[in-house]
């Protein structure tokens, strides 16, 4: 049996039922935390920029060298072209770069030497530490991520503690719980992929590529190795995968007492290949994350810095959520940079609240056939319509 199979189809889709997912999260309410989460994304933009521009910092940081080593991985024409744009805007006056890099716009490219530096000579940033703690809080609590169902899902989620010296009065483990243990595994599947409109390229048929990066509730980043979806691409075709899906990642379930935990997932679609795409969003994914508790130590205090490592209870949560929306942010910035052959990156964002059956039921994952969900990739002048679908299961 094929593993998968191309037909043609209108570009017409049914609506399907999703799971409780976040495509490309939004960025946070608070004031303090979006000041915060755009003075590291421009930090970033800039280092990104002088790279493109071939500036060699003498005390470049790990992030400097990542962003060097994606720009000299593309062809000559594509670096060229990069190094123009990025040698206008650095060489714009200081109110302009400001537009360009916030704070960051008063470095000028002769005295970079590297982010770091950048920064220290900025100084600290001028936000309340108190009202950014509060903030991340309530952020990591509310706006992160949709947990919410009814009460009777929640109800179960804690296993009671057995007293082995009162075995003959050990009450019954509730069934729900019982249930939900069996599962240990969330899936995440491609269903299939709608090429609706072919890029640009002068080919007769484009070559689909995807990959990226998938990130555990504690932090820890996996890559999405590159593949292939299709080398003859045409509009109208779709590419089907059978069963469950292609499976894209799979995440060890976490229980716990810090509820809710974040899976997310950032899904990168390529004409041809991504030149090591994937390999970059993994590295920029932590790097990304280093900077964001370094800023928020930074303005609150190393304590609370520190503590953010576990990625756990509501400020691990409103990390991992704060760094999911800035790698969207900043992958399709950059992406802007290199339009002949990347399409477009997608942020996958699902937070769980409970491990009971009723809970999963609730929130789709034990469906069959799987509840799937939508989204577009569009660049390059091609548009593609990808269904993927999350599941739990033994």
């Amino acid at each position: 049996m094929p593993d998968e199979t191309m037909e043609r189809t209108s570009v017409a889709v049914v609506s399907r039922k999703s799971p409780i997912v976040t495509i490309d999260p939004q960025a946070p309410s608070s004031p303090e935390v979006r000041a915060l989460l755009k003075d590291v994304e421009n930090k970033l933009k800039l280092s990104f920029t002088m790279a493109a521009a071939g500036v060699a910092a003498p005390e470049a940081t790990e992030i400097d060298q990542l962003f060097q080593a994606m720009v000299a991985a593309r062809p000559a024409a594509v670096r060229g072209r990069v190094q123009a744009r990025a040698q206008s805007m650095l060489s714009a006056p200081a109110a302009v770069r400001e537009t360009f890099f916030g704070r960051y716009g008063a470095i000028e490219k002769a005295g970079y030497r590297g982010s770091d530096k950048a920064e220290a000579g900025l100084g600290r940033l001028n936000v309340s530490g108190q009202k950014l703690h509060a903030s991340l809080i309530a952020f990591g609590k509310n706006d992160a991520v949709l947990t919410d169902a009814p009460p009777s899902v929640f109800q179960a989620k804690k296993l009671t503690a057995i007293d082995l010296s009162k075995l003959r009065d050990l009450p019954k483990l509730n069934p729900d719980v019982v249930a939900g243990a069996k599962y240990k595994k969330l899936g995440l599947f491609l269903n299939s992929v709608h090429c609706i409109e072919e890029t640009s390229e002068l080919s007769d048929s484009d070559e689909i590529a995807m990959g990226g990066v998938a990130t555990d509730p504690d932090g820890d980043t996996h890559k999405i190795p590159e593949f292939m979806v299709s080398n003859d691409f045409d509009a109208g075709e779709k590419k089907k995968y059978p069963g469950r899906g292609k499976l894209l990642h799979e995440w060890n379930l976490v229980r716990g007492p810090d509820w809710p935990y974040l899976y997310h997932a950032v899904l990168c679609m390529a004409e041809k290949d991504g030149g090591g795409f994937a390999d970059f969003i993994t590295k920029l994914w932590k790097k990304i994350g280093d900077e964001v508790q370094k800023a928020i130590a930074g303005v609150v205090g190393s304590a609370i810095g520190a503590a953010l490592g576990s990625y756990f209870g509501p400020l691990g949560t409103a990390l991992g959520a704060a760094v999911g929306w800035l790698l969207g942010m900043l992958v399709d910035w950059i992406i802007s940079w290199f339009e002949d052959d990347l399409i477009r990156c997608r942020t996958i964002l699902l937070g769980l609240g409970a491990a009971t059956k009723s809970y999963y039921d609730w929130a789709g994952l034990t469906a069959d056939p799987p509840n799937q969900f939508s989204m577009n990739f569009n660049g390059d002048g091609g548009r593609y319509r990808v269904w993927c679908s999350l599941s739990v299961y033994p």
